[in-house]
């Protein structure tokens, strides 16, 4: 079996997102499928047998890729799009892992090369497009809600990673007390169970960088964990998780709050 699966982030980087991505695909190789995986040009190469790692060009003099939607995200989607259709063109996919917005074209080139299709929804679009302050037209994010609720329908399966998207999905496929769409509806919420392989320079295996790899590796054994892996901006609440758990421990001695992610400044801050 031989899957396309579809990443339209900087991956591999310290993000909610391609930790997601890096395990969804790490499971899926794991079953013996061989995978391609199509991303941007930035990001660091992971070590996953059977997985190749299929990159747009860079554009680096354009910047790096910020969270959330932005200009550049849609002027390097235009790319993976291209690069979507030649791979579907010279291979034969059983199915598309679409993460995020790539699920859009992948909704259109579906009935064409005839793939089942996986809708990996990390977030909605719409609700993107106003967190962020992206748009405030009404037409526009009144069309992406409306493409969402196309791809949700035309879906094979659909993996939320929240109850929040979960519930969201549940009363798109279900309306009424009927089922208006075709796909398997899967709630995985976010976890890491393994250290991150990156691939150095030499292809040797290395951890995920962090201020203390140490802490990442050995936590302590006696302490109840906590854990948040992901992006590190103020937008998630790490500000007030942090206090919050100023509290927690006051009346748990034995919880330890376990950070993955952000970049160097961030874990700096923090």
């Amino acid at each position: 079996m031989k899957a396309l699966v579809i990443a339209p982030q900087p991956f591999f980087s310290p993000r909610g997102t391609p930790f997601s991505v890096y395990y969804r695909t790490l499971v899926t190789a794991e079953q013996g499928v061989e995978v391609d995986l199509l991303t941007y040009g930035e990001g660091q190469d992971v070590d996953i047998p059977g997985v190749r790692i299929i990159r747009i060009p860079r554009f680096s003099f354009l910047g790096n890729v910020k969270v959330g939607p932005s200009l550049l995200k849609l002027f390097l989607d235009v790319f993976v799009m291209v690069w979507t259709l030649c791979l579907l063109i010279w291979n034969r996919y059983d199915f598309v892992h679409a993460h995020e917005e790539a699920v859009f074209f992948c909704r259109f080139l579906k009935p064409l090369f005839r793939f089942k299709l996986v809708y990996d929804m990390h977030s909605s679009l719409p609700q993107q497009l106003t967190n962020f302050q992206f748009t405030t037209s009404r037409l526009l994010i009144g069309f992406f809600k409306r493409l969402e609720e196309m791809c949700v329908h035309t879906a094979d399966a659909i993996i939320t990673i929240c109850p929040d998207l979960s519930d969201y999905v549940n009363g798109l496929i279900h309306g009424e007390g009927k089922h208006n769409g075709k796909g398997e509806h899967l709630l995985i919420e976010n976890s890491i169970f393994d250290p991150i392989k990156l691939r150095s320079s030499n292809n040797s295996k290395c951890n995920p960088p962090t201020s203390n790899p140490g802490r990442l590796l050995s936590p302590p054994q006696n302490k109840r964990l906590v854990v948040y892996a992901g992006t590190l901006e103020s937008y998630q609440g790490i500000d007030l998780l942090i206090s919050g758990f100023v509290r927690v421990v006051k009346e748990n001695q034995d919880a330890f709050l376990l950070i993955v992610g952000g970049t160097k400044p961030q874990v700096e801050r923090y």
